[in-house]
């Protein structure tokens, strides 16, 4: 934790993909539908929905954290939060996730709740033996 922002460092499993697919957008932006206007610094354009069909795993736990925060009632309604992603060894899955907050609890909750929802998409395609429709293999 710093003053104004949290950095979480993010380990995907071995076996994880590293990087999203359409299909794993498609049902983010199902339950986030905010995700695509966020503004978002990338090579392809201003906002996330530019970069979100294929974009690593730890920049979309970004954008959800994010996400999550803005909803709850703690967050005032004038918030404006502010995320980067890294690769520390994308290999290894190991990524550093920072995102600035106004209140450190729901930081901590929004990460949590974020992590939660990939986990499960991640034991959803699992449970249908679905190789990678919904996320993609970074290999």
């Amino acid at each position: 934790m710093r003053a104004d922002r949290v950095s979480a460092l993010v380990r995907l499993a071995p076996a994880a993909p590293r990087r999203t697919s359409p299909a794993l957008a498609a049902r983010a932006v199902a339950a986030f539908p905010d995700l695509p206007l966020h503004t978002c610094v990338n090579d392809r354009g201003p906002t996330f929905a530019a970069v979100m069909d294929d974009t690593p795993l730890p920049h979309l736990l970004e954008h959800l954290a994010i996400s999550l925060m803005l909803r709850d009632d703690a967050t005032p309604a004038c918030a404006v939060h502010v995320g980067t992603t890294e690769w520390l060894n994308e290999d290894e899955g190991l990524a550093r996730v920072e995102v600035t907050y106004t209140d450190d609890l729901v930081a901590l909750r929004a990460l949590r709740a974020a992590a939660a929802f990939l986990d499960e998409e991640g034991r959803e395609c699992a449970r249908h033996d679905i190789s990678s429709p919904h996320i993609r293999s970074h290999r």
